[in-house]
């Protein structure tokens, strides 16, 4: 473990036997030979991947990654964990309550398998960060919280000047629904899909308009007003703790399709389209386009 620029980097030894032996069971589906089923782990083991966004979701992503053989991440969280993050966060527990959560999900990561080479940005993404984490990175996971405009921003804007970085997704959970939003080099820019301007004052109107692009399909249960009660009078995003495994699941699934470009995996529409599985009613659909964009 190295120390530079007040951050954590993690570099591993690599072990080919012991990693070949630890994602033996990968392989079985990746390939008819067994040079077929090597080159696609090979791809995964290869890629750099940034979480920007260490809580409920990309905390989990990061640990599930490293157990799939990725060896290369880059994680950003300028949070502590709390007291409410024990409900669904990787992570999160009494003992690290207080503690940066890039830094407790890295140094957990690398424990798993000690062959893997981590880059934490404990400031998490700022004007100045963006560029530095996506430097390197050939996906990246916008994991980022909710209220979050300036640094998202710039996060993206850093995407699309990225040679290298191939795509990025974002993958809210609200309420039993998992949503996956897709960004390209053609997609729809996010300052077109959300519409503020990056120094906006988080007023009502804001949050309803993110709520509107993060979360383009609801349930009629709880109503509206509760909703209001948590994202605009609290400025808190309500989560329900069963539904970040789901996205962990499919995160992993869709990031695991496109890296290794396993055959039959069908692209997913990209912004101002969305993919969703929704647990409640037990359905899953593609949509082209948002209703906000028609």
């Amino acid at each position: 473990m190295l120390q530079k620029l007040e951050r954590t980097i993690y570099r591993g030894e690599y072990n080919s036997d012991l990693y070949w032996e630890r994602v033996d069971r990968n392989l079985g589906w990746l390939g008819n030979s067994e040079k077929e089923q090597k080159e696609r782990q090979e791809k995964l083991r290869d890629a750099v991947i940034g979480i920007a966004g260490t809580g409920g979701i990309g905390g989990a992503v990061a640990l599930r990654l490293i157990r799939m053989g990725v060896r290369n991440l880059k994680l950003a969280d300028p949070d502590q964990f709390d007291i409410t993050n024990i409900q669904r966060q990787m992570g999160a527990s009494l003992v690290n309550v207080g503690r940066n959560k890039a830094e407790v999900v890295a140094e957990m990561a690398y424990e798993l398998t000690k062959d893997v080479n981590i880059d934490v940005f404990p400031e998490g993404i700022t004007m100045e960060s963006a560029e530095e984490f996506m430097d390197g990175c050939d996906v990246v996971m916008d994991q980022m919280d909710f209220f979050q405009i300036r640094n998202r921003y710039a996060l993206h804007r850093a995407f699309r000047k990225s040679d290298r970085c191939r795509f990025m997704f974002k993958i809210p959970t609200v309420g039993h629904s998992v949503f996956v939003f897709t960004y390209t080099k053609d997609s729809m820019p996010i300052e077109e899909v959300y519409g503020i301007p990056e120094n906006a004052d988080i007023t009502p109107e804001v949050t309803r308009r993110l709520m509107e692009r993060i979360m383009p399909e609801l349930h009629e249960f709880p109503g509206q007003d509760m909703l209001d009660h948590w994202f605009v009078d609290m400025e808190r995003m309500p989560i329900f703790g069963a539904c970040p495994p789901l996205a962990e699941g499919i995160l992993v699934e869709r990031l695991a399709h496109e890296i290794m470009d396993i055959p039959g995996h069908i692209k997913l529409p990209v912004q101002p389209g969305y993919a969703v599985f929704d647990s409640l009613t037990w359905t899953a659909k593609l949509v082209e386009k948002a209703w906000w964009a028609e």
